[in-house]
């Protein structure tokens, strides 16, 4: 009876060696060129983080000064911001979204709708973008278009009284 727990604490301890053998002895017994290249995958990751985290404070300052500059009006000077942060973090949907305001201001319609058709493609269920692309579209004379984009707009947000009274004038107005 005695022999069944002493071969099983016997395999156990094997078991143990084995692991423990594997998962330290052998790393203590690498060879200087795997212990080199081991360090540099390390190093590697920390630059990456590093770079990452650098490009991610670029972003909120260039974002952050944008829409300071956005809220004041400023929309020149907040393209510039935008389109730099654009640059470091080419999806972010809020980022389209006040170009496409701003080229709407601007009288810029074309780009209006490439940036306002991307911040739709990237965050689609915001109906302001719906609503500022159907201005835009009604602006450059694509009346069905325009309509859509409005209906899509009331879809979303259908308690909002603007995007509703624009959709009504859209669907009113001659073709």
């Amino acid at each position: 009876m005695i022999i069944y727990p002493v071969i099983i604490l016997v395999l156990l301890l094997v078991a143990f060696s084995v692991i423990y053998r594997k998962a330290y002895v052998l790393e203590s017994v690498m060879n200087p060129a795997q212990i080199e290249k081991k360090l540099e995958k390390l190093k590697t990751k920390e630059v990456k983080d590093e770079a990452e985290v650098s490009l991610k404070e670029e972003l909120e300052e260039n974002f952050k000064k944008a829409e300071d500059l956005f809220r004041k009006k400023q929309y020149i000077s907040a393209e510039k911001w935008y389109i730099e942060a654009a640059k470091v973090d080419p999806k972010n949907d809020m980022i389209y979204a006040r170009l496409g305001v701003i080229y709407i201001d601007q009288k810029n319609f074309k780009d209006a709708i490439e940036a306002l058709e991307e911040a739709a493609r990237l965050g689609p269920a915001v109906a302001g973008r719906y609503f500022n692309l159907s201005f835009a579209k009604n602006a450059l004379g694509e009346k069905r278009e325009a309509l859509n984009f409005a209906k899509k707009a009331v879809r979303i947000d259908s308690k909002n009284e603007k995007y509703r009274k624009w959709f009504e004038e859209l669907k009113s107005s001659p073709f």
